[in-house]
């Protein structure tokens, strides 16, 4: 009995659904835009994650150490910045390994290379570089670094600062994300509206049926259910065709975006790919939701049951 109320809604739903077949496309145009502003916050997000993990992974602090200091010493300090719980990680670069990358990047500098064949022994020191486990976490290793009895030791220490690049790009991502998030809001009322009408056509359109069903003895749910499914397979249509223009869109995108973020890894599609349950599943439930929600409020308002 179960399987027969199913199919016999889901005939009454596709029937329905062709008869209003322009009304039917306009609801899956709406519910198709909304699919496509949802996933551009989705992108944006994706994109402002990449930028910034790559921003955060070029920040460290290198100590240069005093040319004269022993390697017990720098072996000391770099144990003693080794038991602080901000630390991630430190590079140890000698003397020889500095010199020797020094001479490979000036190696097309013949003057440089004339001076260094000059010198009698090595004038590079030895260098930690300090690798903290979060951005807010540095300035307590430079305070570390900054204590009296390494004053001897340390000559200089660099600090590569992209906090301001951080913060810039979480401010454009910021007002890009509220711009979007308001187009989607946009998009999901249209949706609601659109689908809420279009359940009021249909019932138009089939009072007579809808009269005979309720004289026959035909349930609430039963009469109820061909117009909620025919909005459900609105929803699935427009899910599936969001989902094509999607990644052509991202196939043309993802090139420049290479281009644009040189050195940073922007795989849009290859995020899309390892989310796409998650992304769209939710997205196409979501949807499934708000159709069954407007088509019930339709229902209720509109229809004498």
């Amino acid at each position: 009995m179960f399987l027969i109320t199913i199919k016999r809604s889901t005939a009454f739903a596709i029937q329905s659904f062709w008869r209003n077949i322009w009304l039917s496309l306009a609801t899956i145009f709406i519910i198709a835009l909304t699919f496509l502003s949802i996933n551009f916050l989705v992108v944006i997000n994706a994109i402002s994650d990449s930028a910034i993990s790559a921003v955060k992974n070029k920040i460290d602090v290198s100590i240069y150490f005093k040319q004269d200091v022993r390697e017990s010493k720098v072996a000391e300090v770099k144990s003693h910045m080794e038991t602080l719980p901000q630390v991630e990680k430190i590079t140890y670069i000698s003397p020889d390994e500095n010199f020797a990358v020094f001479k490979e990047r000036r190696k097309d500098d013949e003057m440089i290379q004339e001076v260094l064949q000059e010198l009698a022994g090595n004038p590079l020191s030895a260098i930690l570089i300090i690798k903290a486990k979060n951005l807010s976490d540095y300035p307590e290793i430079l305070k570390a670094i900054d204590n009296p009895a390494y004053t001897d030791l340390i000559d200089k220490k660099g600090y590569d600062d992209h906090q301001a690049a951080i913060e810039n790009i979480n401010i454009i991502t910021k007002n890009v994300k509220k711009g979007a998030l308001i187009i989607t809001i946009m998009f999901i009322i249209i949706a609601i509206l659109i689908v809420f009408n279009t359940v009021r056509i249909a019932i138009f359109t089939h009072q007579q049926e809808i009269s005979i069903m309720k004289l026959v003895g035909a349930t609430n749910g039963f009469i109820r259910s061909p117009f909620i499914l025919e909005n459900i397979f609105s929803g699935i249509i427009a899910c599936g065709l969001a989902i094509s223009v999607i990644y052509f869109l991202l196939s043309l995108v993802q090139p420049h975006l290479n281009n644009f973020f040189v050195g940073v890894d922007v795989n849009l599609i290859g995020y899309f790919n390892s989310n796409f349950i998650i992304i769209f599943g939710s997205q196409l439930l979501g949807i499934i939701i708000l159709n069954i929600i407007s088509s019930s409020l339709a229902l209720g308002k509109y229809l004498k049951v």
